[in-house]
This record gives C-alpha cells, sequence and structure tokens, in this order.
C-alpha cells in the first residue's frame, strides 16, 4: 500500500471511481474492510491450528495448552488418537478458511466489475449529455479510449488496492501468530523478506509507472487507426490507405503486448526472489536456533514456518503482482477522472422536461452573437430575425456565411454568446427537453444504424413503443412505399451499419420520415438534399410543398431549387442578413444571390 500512501492523489482518485457509479465510499470500504478482517481472522485460525499439532508431532514432554485440552476433552493421551483428531481439526480450519477465501473473491470481484461496468455507463452517459460544442472538440478515438480502456484500468487499481489491503491483513495475522510462538525467529523472517519485497519494489517502481503510461497511449493509437478503418470502410477502400491503418493498428497493438509482456515479467520477478528467499530463510531459522541454544526447538519452529510460509508466500506474491497492477493502471485511473472533471466543468444536458408545456409560435432571434472559442471573430454578429410559426423559412448563402451555425443555435445545440433565442416569446433554453421534442431534424448525412428501417424510422424508441399506423403514414409521405415494397422483409428489413445497403436518397428519405415520425412543429433541412439526385431532391421538395403550413419549416440548401418555393428567403453574408424576401424578391435585391441563380441556371 506503500504507493497509495505515499500518493494521496490515487486515493481521492479511487473515491471518485466509487462516487460516480453512486456507492457511497464509507459505506462500501468500510463493509470491504469488515470482510477482509473477518478472512484475515479465517487465516489466523488456520495457522494457529498448526501449532498444537507441530508440538504434538516433535515433543516428548508433557502435553500442554491447547493440546491439554483436546487430551482432556477425548478421555485420553494416546498420541495415536490425538494427532489424528488434531491433524484433522487442522484441515477442517484449513477447508473452511480456503471455503472463505473464494467467497471473499467471488463478493470482490462482483462489487469491483459492477464498479467498472457502471463506471464505463456513466462516461458514456455525460459524454452523449456534454454541450454540443464541446462535443465537437473531441477526438472520438479519445472518448472510446476513455469509456473502454482507461474505465477497465481504473477498475483493476481499484481491485488491486483492496486485495492489496486484505492480503496485508492477511500478513499481519500470520505474523501475529508466528510472533507469539518464536518472536527472534519472525523478526527475523520479517527482515528479510520485507528488505526483498520493498527493495524490489523500489527498482521497480518507475519503471511500472512509465509501463502503464504506455499501455494507455497504445491504446489510444489503436483506436485512432481502427476507427477510420472501419467507419472510414468506403474512403480507406478507394484511397487505397487500408494498408496504412493496419500497418497503425498492428504497431499499436503489438507495442501493447510488448508493454503488457514487461509488466507480466517485471511482477514474475519478486515471486522468484520469494522462492530463493524461502530457502534462505530456513537455513537462517536453523543457523539461528542452533546458535541461541534452542535446538530442540529446530522442528517445530521450522514445521510451524513451513505451514505459514505456505500461506504468507502466495500472499506476498499477490501483494507485489497487485502493486505492480495499481502502478500500471494509474496511467487510466488518471485519465479517467480528467475526463470526468472536464465533463464536469462542461455542464450536462438535462433530457428531462422541466415544464412539459409545448413551446408554439413565432421563433425570434434578438441581437444574436455566436463566436466560437478558438474563432479570431464572430460567425454571427447581432443577428435579429423573426421566423414567423407554419411557414417555410430558407437560409442561403456562400460557404462560411454562418448558415449551418444559425441552424445549431435555433436547434439549441449552441448557445449564444450574446443575445437570446425564443419561441412564442419563451426562450428556448428555458426548457431544452421540451423544445427539443417539438423539433424534427434532417441532416445532409443521416444517421443509420445497423437495424431495421422500423428501428431507423422510429429511432431512439423501443420496438414495443413504436406505433405501426404512424409508421406508414409518415413512410408514405416521404415517399418510401415504393422502397417498402421492394425489400424483402418491408419494415423489419436490415440497412446495414450506417445504411450501406441503401442508396442516399433512400437514407434521406428515411431521415425526412423519421423527422416527420415525431410530429415536429418545427422541421429543419440542413443541406439534407446537396447530395441527392435531381429527381430524388425533387421528390423531397415535393414532399416538403405537402407539408407547407402545418409546421414551421427551416431550409439550409446550396441547390437553390430546394428553396424556390420558400416563402421567406434569407441570403446571409458574413453572419448578417444581406437580403430576404421571396425567391423573386431576393433574386432581385441581391446581386450575388442573382448569380447563383444564374450560375444553377433556375429561372
Amino acid at each position: 500500500m506503500a504507493d497509495v500512501h505515499n500518493n494521496p492523489g490515487v486515493v481521492a482518485q479511487m473515491l471518485a471511481l466509487l462516487r460516480v457509479t453512486g456507492a457511497k465510499p464509507s459505506r462500501w470500504i468500510v463493509t470491504t474492510v469488515i470482510a477482509s478482517v473477518i478472512l484475515a481472522a479465517l487465516d489466523l485460525v488456520g495457522v494457529a491450528a498448526m501449532i498444537p499439532l507441530m508440538q504434538l508431532v516433535t515433543s516428548s514432554g508433557p502435553l500442554e495448552g491447547a493440546n491439554r485440552l483436546i487430551a482432556d476433552l477425548l478421555g485420553t493421551t494416546d498420541l495415536q488418537v490425538l494427532i489424528p483428531v488434531v491433524a484433522g481439526g487442522v484441515a477442517l480450519a484449513f477447508v473452511f478458511k480456503s471455503a472463505g477465501s473464494l467467497l471473499f473473491r467471488w463478493w470482490l470481484l462482483g462489487r469491483t466489475t459492477r464498479l467498472s461496468a457502471l463506471a464505463s455507463v456513466e462516461l458514456m452517459r455525460r459524454y452523449v449529455l456534454a454541450p454540443y460544442g464541446q462535443h465537437r472538440q473531441r477526438s472520438l478515438s479519445t472518448v472510446y479510449r476513455n469509456i473502454n480502456d482507461a474505465t477497465n484500468q481504473s477498475a483493476s487499481v481499484l481491485l488491486a488496492g483492496l486485495t492489496l489491503f486484505t492480503d496485508a491483513l492477511v500478513l499481519t495475522a500470520i505474523v501475529a501468530v508466528l510472533l507469539v510462538s518464536s518472536p527472534g525467529v519472525t523478526v527475523f523472517a520479517v527482515a528479510l523478506f520485507g528488505l526483498l519485497v520493498f527493495g524490489v519494489q523500489h527498482v521497480l517502481r518507475r519503471r511500472q509507472l512509465r509501463i502503464g503510461e504506455n499501455l494507455a497511449e497504445a491504446g489510444l493509437r489503436a483506436w485512432q487507426s481502427l476507427m477510420p478503418g472501419l467507419d472510414g470502410f468506403r474512403e480507406t477502400r478507394l484511397t487505397g490507405s487500408a494498408d496504412r491503418f493496419i500497418d497503425g493498428y498492428r504497431r499499436a497493438k503489438l507495442d501493447g503486448a510488448h508493454q503488457s509482456r514487461l509488466m507480466a515479467v517485471l511482477s514474475d520477478i519478486p515471486r522468484y526472489l520469494l522462492e530463493v528467499s524461502f530457502i534462505l530463510a530456513i537455513v537462517g531459522i536453523a543457523v539461528l536456533l542452533f546458535a541461541t541454544g534452542q535446538a530442540d526447538q529446530v522442528l517445530p519452529v521450522l514445521g510451524l514456518f513451513a505451514a505459514a510460509s505456505m500461506r504468507a508466500l502466495p500472499t506476498l506474491n499477490r501483494i507485489t503482482a497487485n502493486v505492480g497492477t495499481m502502478r500500471a493502471g494509474r496511467a487510466g485511473l488518471r485519465i479517467f477522472t480528467e475526463a470526468l472533471a472536464e465533463l464536469e466543468s462542461d455542464g450536462v444536458h438535462d433530457a428531462r422536461a422541466t415544464v412539459g408545456a409545448p413551446y408554439r409560435g413565432d421563433i425570434e432571434l434578438d441581437h444574436v452573437t455566436f463566436q466560437y472559442a478558438d474563432a479570431d471573430r464572430p460567425v454571427l454578429d447581432g443577428l435579429s430575425l423573426r421566423i414567423p410559426a407554419n411557414e417555410t423559412t430558407a437560409f442561403v448563402g456562400s460557404s462560411g456565411a454562418g448558415k449551418s451555425t444559425l441552424l445549431d443555435l435555433v436547434l439549441g445545440l449552441l448557445a449564444p454568446t450574446s443575445g437570446s433565442i425564443s419561441c412564442g416569446g419563451r426562450p428556448i433554453d428555458e426548457d431544452l427537453a421540451t423544445w427539443y421534442s417539438g423539433l424534427g431534424v434532417v441532416p445532409q448525412e443521416v444517421f443509420l444504424s445497423d437495424d431495421t428501417v422500423a428501428a431507423n424510422i422510429a429511432f431512439g424508441i423501443a420496438p414495443k413503443d413504436i406505433d405501426p399506423d404512424r409508421m406508414r403514414e409518415v413512410a408514405s409521405v416521404a415517399q418510401l412505399d415504393a422502397l417498402i415494397a421492394d425489400l424483402p422483409h418491408g419494415f423489419d428489413t436490415m440497412v446495414g451499419d450506417r445504411g450501406v445497403r441503401l442508396s442516399g436518397g433512400q437514407r434521406q428519405r428515411i431521415g425526412l420520415a423519421r423527422a416527420l415520425y415525431r410530429r415536429p412543429r418545427v422541421l429543419v433541412l440542413d443541406e439534407a438534399t446537396s447530395a441527392l439526385d435531381n429527381a430524388t431532391e425533387h421528390e423531397i421538395a415535393t414532399t416538403l410543398d405537402r407539408l407547407r403550413g402545418s409546421m414551421t419549416v427551416l431550409i439550409v440548401a446550396h441547390r437553390l431549387s430546394t428553396v424556390r418555393n420558400a416563402d421567406t428567403l434569407i441570403f446571409l453574408e458574413s453572419g448578417r442578413i444581406a437580403t430576404r424576401g421571396t425567391f423573386d424578391e431576393v433574386r432581385q435585391a441581391n446581386e450575388e444571390f442573382a448569380r447563383l441563380v444564374e450560375l444553377g441556371k433556375l429561372e
């Protein structure tokens, strides 16, 4: 436990791990300590039971202590009766002790593995509910490493620390028994083994800590090669870069394997040294007893020492191994707690509605300014705008004009640097969960999970709660009837990871059906038609015309044909509204837009 005592930060990090899983650290630790003390007591009984047996086997004098009590209870002093009885009692004590140790190990592993799982879930929850602005700045490979590898390493540190504490108690109990039997020999053995254990651990400390850091780094590099190789499968294949990612993953995994190998060898070194020191201890004890005139005590003391060593040596081996595990896992524990601290400072989105009353009415932006933390100037600067309810409003402009940022602000994914956004006179950030419940969004790239068409349309809804009538209704509105009819299992057809078994147009129509399934009051299309062919784009434009007047529709598009029939068209330049009006009004008033129309050959 030296590393823990010398580094209070490790203790604080383990307490943070307990708290984040919902465990009460004081109660959790106290119950573990109590169980550890009980286990140590069982070991004490097991080792202490060897003393009367050794006395019976080696002593020719009168019976004493426990042997006298046993002889009186049995009514005989015959060794042929006493030795089997005492030996049976010793065996029973060791069986009871071993069963207790196994049960304790099962109980402790259950607690720590559950903590590992809950810690991973909690870290995922915080990442998923983190502010959108912070999420955009994170590397997903780092996020995955933190949720998986770092959490597992954190739990290994906790398990190793608890096992270390338990083994220290057991070792203390064994030493206590030996001190009563032979103080001088015990002091000699403790000094020999203590010098060896602490000396070796002092030598290995820095190396084991460095291995832990190297393992964390290798894990991150593995994720950085695995994700683009599989998530970007199409691009990887077409660019011929598969070998690069495979090689990167190979080098990272081999580096991790090498570090694990080093850690295993370093953990084994103390075990072999302890075995050698055990022989030296036997020789030293014999010499010590002869030198102090206790030659008649050599056999009973060595017998007791050998019996105690059967329990003490595995305990010492576990102690040295767990010290190494704690050192190697400290990097993961540090990464885990640093991620927690970062996420706590960012804040957590509350997915529960606080008021519950739906938002209705016009959407109003009042002097909204937004600037990214790492940007030199605002993306939007003092923008004021009223978006009428149940009308279609389109935003156009050149790249970098602020269209997508404006939508993210209206959606509530980003918060204005200054200014406010409201709907029906009510700030949307007053109850974001309720605001989100009234939104339907179709992005440029619709995310589809490896599930059925139905599950992807009713995204995030449990299968038992899916409304089949609503499913068919929105599929028809999104013009999916022909696709569903052609699929082998209709709505129950699997679409493949990210919808790879569907065309781009089919994925977009499923995205539109998903947005409509939620019965939104505000429908948002963010470049939803930019990658579609003309026929598919025309079909979606037709669908939008059918929805006109039934909900507020917000559109961002580069393809001007998508926005031609919007009630209001807003042309953005450098984060400000340059021109607004109908399509024809903006074309007549804004030369840049007129040029875009001409380039798009739209009349």
